[in-house]
């Protein structure tokens, strides 16, 4: 029973898949609540879909510091800033979601299918720089999940304030 515990716990140290960063953090600085998102490295083929990944970042950034609030809120300003073109209705249906809510939960599901929105916008409209695709296998109970982001660093917007660096670089968009 022993090594069976040892095994399970082994694994899902593992199945994190955490690396630890090139520059050492103290834990105060470590947070959730602290995290800022890396610049945008990345341009884009219009301003449109950079409108959109900006607005995305916004909703994940709120999403990694596990604040409801800035999550709707920015969610509702991406949907002002595509509310003039008929298009992206994939990303349009998650963001309302997503700013209709004012549960971390709900709207941590509603940026999965936003995160495979944004992305197929995005993942072909990139002229220079890098996103990171990450994943965290621990997501929804072990099904997993992906997001988009600035910097190779991992921060998890689906357990931000429990396991804030919990996942791996799946790819990078470029």
């Amino acid at each position: 029973m022993r090594k069976l515990v040892l095994s399970l716990a082994a694994l899902l140290v593992l199945a994190c898949g955490e690396k630890k960063s090139k520059t050492t953090k103290t834990h105060a600085e470590n947070t959730a609540a602290n995290y800022t998102a890396a610049a945008r490295e990345a341009e884009f083929q219009n301003d449109t879909i950079a409108e959109i990944y900006d607005g995305y970042n916004r909703v994940k950034v709120a999403l990694v510091k596990t604040d409801a609030a800035a999550a709707s809120k920015a969610a509702k300003a991406l949907l002002e800033d595509i509310k003039a073109t008929a298009s992206y209705a994939a990303v349009k249906k998650s963001a309302e979601k997503i700013g209709a809510s004012t549960n971390i939960n709900e709207q941590r599901e509603a940026f999965e299918k936003l995160t495979a929105a944004v992305k197929q916008e995005v993942e072909h409209s990139i002229t220079s720089g890098t996103l990171y695709y990450q994943y965290c296998p621990m997501a929804f109970d072990g099904k997993g999940a992906y997001w988009i982001s600035n910097e190779e660093q991992v921060y998890n917007p689906y357990y931000g304030d429990v396991m804030l660096n919990c996942g791996t670089v799946d790819s990078k968009l470029n």
